[in-house]
């Protein structure tokens, strides 16, 4: 292994001299052998040129069978030569470049012959020559490099030069060094100003074979004057260091350290969770070697290493535990798995500005499992990621995100300062291979991404703002869809809040209600991480009551989804009166009315008044819970005021066999309303909790922003539990999300059942009576349904009873009435 120094990093040269390479030399004929050879041993020769075209014959002491290094000056003082070895029959064995290697073999008839002629045909003068054995090192003539430390006894070997000296050799024995060595080459510039330094360093083992060499230059450095060489070496075998320089006075190092996971003086340290505080270091001298073994548990964890400073000078060179390079000598980070062990060495290379100090980040990034467990997961990315907001300091120097991305996805990233600083942190976006996928602002998708946020080098501390924004939305795997809009029916007179289901949903997604040529436009309110769902109000005060088709828009498209029925509002007037939840009508049972599913076409009429304690008199409307079951095809139901004429709005929509309820509102004329069904027949339910009258004594309704109350996926409100068959769950309203303390005569909830494990049916009735067998949902196998729900209050808190199975629950209030 031979390699150039002091020259351009453009002219850099990495020669490789294995054993049994042929090399091209000249034929020798024996005629052009002097006679006069003279005897020169191993080690400096020196000779004279006495006419222009000279060869000076120089018989070596070196048997058949024996390796040798010839070294020669490359400058400086005295005459630059070329030197040609040939056997005693003058045939040619060696030309110069082996010689610089150490790797010329004598092979062919004894003695052997160094010729050795000026570069320059017409020079004359003294020239010097360096004979070397390279098969059999003596520590006498090749001192030993020994091995250094990164504690600080770097264990380097001075070479000076001049005064007829150009070159040296040291020895490494087998048992001073490892299997991945790192070396440190130092030269000195030359007294003579206008000499260009030119200097060569070879490495070679006793079969004169070179070991495989990486040199690391630094980005920015023109001359190589102090330069890192990382080889992997036998383990065992005894190398020499053959230095090859000019003859001018100057002083030179070489040191060596062990880059394997036994390296003396590297302080081991453990991987760290994504954003842990760093592992301060010392910088040194520009140059100085420092070391950090950073351990994992196993190979397949990926880590993130980086040397931050205040001058973006500290470089790092990162290998395995065997000495294998996971990372070039770089000033940016190293992504890297494979091993346990990482030998983290930093340096300030020569030339760049020297920080007081570094700080190491060691993160664990991943593991076999997947991304490190505290990266957020995004659900979605569809239309990006964030914006997000933080700061990062020493204490948590990063952040991240995982992100459900496809090949394809393009994304500009914006980052910002939030404190008015103009220091923001260092981003970056990789794959699952560990390719960051990022270029200036802009970044493109593989398959699964992780995003970083990072503090950059010269900040301690940074808040930020940070969004990722999809350029060809929708980005991930998910295409536009709308799945369905509830509930099915909202009171006039209030601002009713609807959700909304499908896939790459945002903010920009629209709700629009039409009837006629009259249009209502929501207001996106709240979107999904996953982008799966969102909510929306509409202003319906002032709608007319009726049917409102409703739609979806999004992305340039519309979807029709079917209907919501806006229910008359209160009676002007008219206060409330909440019920404990009673059952005024089974069709199924013959309660309240003929025992009969209602045909096509067909109506049933209740009386309300006088019953289930609504009195005779001065009721306006009242509000019941009604739901639909078996029905024979699709369909719609109608509530409406008995002795009026039938309007086209509908209450209930229904698919064949389905149980839906809904809540509604419906005015009072005679004492009886009616339900009409347009299509098949159907079995219909009707559960009363209160009514409106013109009885000053009766309740008013606040309206509330929606806010949830109770989920029992979470645990909020309640236990964080399903309620199991048969069970029941007690919620506190009042005093709660801007329900008082008292006063309180109902609330009004939008009540949603996810997860049941079987059919069965949800009741919500007031804390501190007996339940009814009035019910508000019905639930088939993992159904989700919602409704909206008005019930009494008697001591602050609501219960909510499931039937069979189990099942979760969730909770929004939108208002309440008070006395």
């Amino acid at each position: 292994m031979a390699f150039a120094l002091g020259v351009p990093l453009t002219g850099l040269a990495t020669l490789l001299f294995p054993a049994g390479t042929a090399v091209a030399v000249p034929a020798v004929h024996p005629a052009a052998v002097t006679a006069d050879c003279v005897p020169a041993a191993m080690g400096r020769h020196t000779g004279e040129f006495t006419a222009a075209g000279q060869t000076v014959c120089l018989e070596l002491s070196s048997p058949e069978g024996a390796r040798i290094a010839g070294l020669t000056s490359r400058g400086g003082a005295g005459t630059e030569v070329t030197v040609d070895v040939v056997d005693a029959t003058g045939t040619a064995r060696c030309d110069q470049s082996a010689l610089a290697a150490g790797s010329c073999a004598l092979t062919g008839t004894a003695p052997f012959r160094a010729l050795v002629r000026a570069v320059d045909s017409d020079a004359t003068g003294p020239f010097g020559l360096h004979l070397i054995r390279t098969d059999s090192p003596r520590t006498d003539a090749c001192p030993v490099l020994p091995a250094g430390s990164f504690s600080g006894d770097a264990a380097a070997v001075a070479m000076e030069t001049g005064d007829g000296v150009f070159s040296h050799c040291l020895t490494i024995p087998g048992d001073a060094h490892a299997a991945a060595e790192l070396f440190r080459f130092r030269y000195a510039f030359p007294d003579d100003i206008e000499e260009f330094p030119d200097y060569a360093v070879s490495l070679v083992d006793t079969a004169g074979d070179g070991p495989s060499c990486t040199t690391h230059p630094t980005p920015g450095q023109q001359l190589r004057t102090d330069i890192l060489v990382s080889c992997s070496l036998t383990p065992g075998g005894t190398y020499t260091v053959l230095v090859e320089g000019q003859d001018q006075a100057a002083t030179h190092t070489v040191e060596h350290h062990d880059v394997t996971s036994s390296a003396e003086g590297c302080a081991a340290t453990a991987a760290t969770a994504v954003g842990a505080p760093a592992v301060a270091g010392a910088s040194g001298a520009n140059g100085t070697l420092r070391c950090h073994r950073i351990t994992t548990d196993a190979e397949s964890d990926r880590l993130l290493l980086d040397a931050r400073d205040a001058r973006n000078s500290t470089h790092i060179l990162v290998t395995k535990a065997g000495g294998e390079i996971a990372c070039y000598l770089q000033a940016s980070e190293c992504l890297t798995e494979g091993s346990t062990s990482y030998q983290v060495v930093t340096q300030v290379p020569q030339d760049w500005t020297l920080p007081d100090g570094y700080r190491l980040d060691a993160w664990r990034v991943a593991t076999a499992a997947g991304p490190a467990p505290e990266c957020t997961r995004a659900g979605s990315v569809a239309y990006g990621y964030g914006p997000v907001t933080g700061t990062l300091s020493e204490e948590r120097t990063g952040m991240c995100a995982v992100l459900p991305t496809i090949a394809g996805d393009r994304f500009l990233q914006s980052i910002t300062s939030t404190d008015g600083g103009t220091v923001t942190p260092k981003p970056a976006i990789y794959n699952s291979t560990g390719r960051n996928l990022c270029s200036g602002d802009r970044c493109q998708a593989l398959d699964q991404s992780v995003f970083f946020l990072s503090l950059p080098d010269g900040a301690d501390r940074t808040a930020y703002r940070a969004e990722l924004v999809c350029d060809n939305a929708p980005c991930g795997p998910e295409d536009h869809s709308v799945g369905t809009v509830t509930p099915a029916t909202a009171q006039s007179g209030t601002v009713a809040t609807l959700t909304v289901t499908g896939t790459a949903l945002s903010k920009h997604t629209t709700v629009r209600l039409s009837n006629g040529a009259t249009r209502l436009t929501g207001t996106t309110t709240w979107v999904a991480g996953d982008a799966r769902t969102l909510k929306a109000t509409v202003d319906l005060r002032g709608a007319a009551p009726g049917g409102w088709d409703v739609s979806v828009l999004m992305y340039g498209s519309s979807y029709a989804r079917g209907s919501l029925t806006v229910t008359p509002p209160a009676v002007s007037g008219s206060t409330f009166k909440p019920l404990t939840p009673t059952r005024l009508m089974d069709t199924r049972t013959g309660l309240g009315v003929p025992k009969a599913k209602i045909g096509p076409r067909g109506t049933a009429t209740l009386q309300v008044t006088g019953t289930a304690g609504i009195p005779t008199t001065g009721v306006t409307a009242v509000v019941l819970n009604v739901t639909a079951t078996n029905p024979t095809t699709s369909s719609y139901i109608s509530a409406y005021p008995n002795g009026t004429t039938r309007a086209g709005a509908s209450n209930l929509n229904v698919t064949t066999g389905q149980t839906i309820p809904n809540l509604v509102i419906v005015p009072v004329i005679n004492g009886k309303i009616s339900f009409y069904n347009h299509n098949g027949t159907v079995d219909l339910l009707a559960d009363v909790s209160g009514y409106y009258t013109t009885d000053t004594t009766g309740s008013t309704f606040k309206p509330l922003t929606p806010t949830r109350l109770m989920d029992t996926r979470t645990g909020l409100g309640v236990p964080k539990a399903k309620i199991g068959p048969r069970g029941t769950a007690t919620l506190q309203v009042t005093g709660t999300a801007g329900i008082p303390t008292t006063g309180v005569t109902a609330v009004v909830l939008n009540v949603t059942a996810t997860n049941p494990t079987t059919s069965s049916y949800i009741s919500a009735y007031p804390n501190g009576t007996t339940r009814a067998g009035a019910s508000n949902l019905n639930v088939t196998t993992g159904q989700t349904i919602p409704n909206l729900v008005i019930v009494p209050v008697i001591n602050g808190k609501i219960s909510f009873y499931n039937h069979n199975g189990t099942v979760d629950l969730l909770a929004d209030v939108s208002g309440y009435y008070t006395s």
